[in-house]
């Protein structure tokens, strides 16, 4: 799969995208797709247009994913079942992101209490606007001050960031 470009909106669709999927990623249900098949067979199951999931695992070779629906339930699919729906993303970690123009609004820092000290310490809270500039170890750059700090893998998968429309 391609990853998401940086000249693309983040509100289209998974399947104009082509996006790289990981877990921790949020997104919500636009439409079922074109394939009739697949699409009775998710309306059977209960993804229904305006429902929200987050990706909890995806399988070895990439199948099958494991999604949590906003309502709580559990549901595994296929790789094709779930690149048939149109959705938008909504959030997604620090870890599943690329260096690219594309800004960030940080919508919750996960972990412990100590680690959520640690980032406010280091100035990161939700509400703030960062920019990604590398990874592995991860750079982001908070544009409201122009400070630049560094994370390590474990720390980007505990930073939940909302893409920011930039043309809005």
């Amino acid at each position: 799969m391609e990853i998401l470009q940086a000249n693309r909106s983040p509100r289209q669709s998974m399947r104009k995208q082509h996006i790289a999927f990981h877990a921790g990623q949020t997104y919500r249900v636009q439409s079922l797709g074109g394939d009739q098949r697949i699409a009775d067979r998710l309306a059977q199951m209960g993804i229904l247009p305006g429902m929200e999931f987050t990706i909890v695992r995806i399988g070895p070779m990439g199948n099958p994913f494991e999604l949590t629906t906003n309502s709580g339930q559990s549901i595994a699919l296929r790789n094709t079942e779930v690149e048939a729906l149109n959705c938008q993303l909504l959030s997604l970690p620090l870890l599943a992101t690329f260096p690219d123009t594309q800004q960030y609004r940080i919508s919750a820092i996960n972990g412990s209490p100590r680690y959520q000290q640690k980032m406010k310490g280091l100035g990161l809270k939700p509400g703030l606007i960062i920019r990604v500039e590398a990874t592995r170890p991860y750079e982001i750059r908070i544009l409201e001050d122009d400070k630049q700090l560094r994370l390590g893998q474990a720390e980007a998968q505990l930073l939940i960031l909302q893409p920011v429309d930039i043309d809005a």
